[in-house]
């Protein structure tokens, strides 16, 4: 495992924040007011606003301006390819069908990977200033109202899927040979909850959750939730255990006995 020298990841750490505070200022200027949703897709409905494409628009030319040999992955404009081996991840407004309805569990999500590893991950919430971020080993909860307040946070200890609380997108699977094993889990955990988006992962780097279950993520979904939660002591994989994660169906959790039952879970066929 790279050595980073501390100075190095405090500036990654700094900036990242700092970046992923103005994409979520200019988020807020939309945040519950009249704005501009184009569908993406023919068939369903996968909406992209203005704000997405103004906040990921800002982010990339902060990381160009400070970090102009780094990669950059984001969701709304796609791959610029640097000379580095760092790649930045932004997902301008992860929850954008909770962010056109009103309700505060979306969040900016930025992450830089290395080596097919995120290393550093910010989840932040502008409605309600908590900024979660995770890399290089440490957690912790910071808020935009405050000034140099850092709060470690780390996952809980659970002994099993029944005593837990889990939560995932929707109650039915969007892939269609893992309804069955997704109803098992949820009718066997102690509470579940829905539609949290970024915010269930930060919820579980918090130990308020015990895992997280969600299909059909992509690159720019994951990698900042992925460097929060291994950080705050958590797992994280995709469904048949396997690591490194490149979106796909993911499973995190707090504890490694409620991820192992949910691993055997799924393994069943339908």
């Amino acid at each position: 495992m790279k050595v980073w020298p501390e100075d190095r990841k405090n500036k990654l750490i700094k900036d990242a924040i700092s970046f992923a505070k103005e994409g979520g200022a200019i988020a807020m200027e939309y945040f519950r007011k009249d704005f501009t949703i184009e569908n993406k897709e023919v068939g369903k409905f996968d909406p992209v606003t203005e704000a997405d494409k103004n906040i990921e628009l800002r982010i990339r030319s902060l990381i160009e301006q400070n970090y102009p040999d780094d990669n950059i992955l984001g969701e709304e404009y796609g791959r610029k390819e640097g000379n580095s081996d760092l790649t930045w991840v932004i997902d301008p407004i992860d929850g954008t069908k909770a962010f056109i309805s009103g309700m505060p569990t979306w969040g900016v999500l930025l992450s830089i990977v290395s080596n097919e590893q995120s290393i550093l991950g910010v989840i932040y919430q502008p409605f309600s200033g908590e900024i979660f971020v995770g890399g290089f080993g440490d957690a912790f909860l910071t808020s935009s109202f405050s000034v140099n307040v850092n709060k470690p946070i780390k996952v809980r200890k659970c002994e099993s899927l029944e005593k837990a609380i889990v939560a995932t997108s929707y109650p039915k699977s969007p892939v269609k040979n893992r309804q069955k094993n997704l109803e098992t889990v949820l009718e066997n955990s102690r509470l579940d909850r829905y539609g949290l988006d970024c915010y269930a992962y930060a919820l579980l780097a918090h130990g308020q959750l015990d895992a997280v279950v969600e299909f059909g993520l992509e690159e720019y979904d994951i990698r900042a939730p992925e460097a929060l939660i291994l950080s705050a002591g958590g797992i994280i994989t995709n469904l048949d255990g396997s690591y490194p994660l490149s979106g796909g169906d993911v499973v995190a959790s707090g504890d490694e006995r409620v991820h192992q039952q949910l691993l055997k879970m799924f393994s069943k066929s339908n």
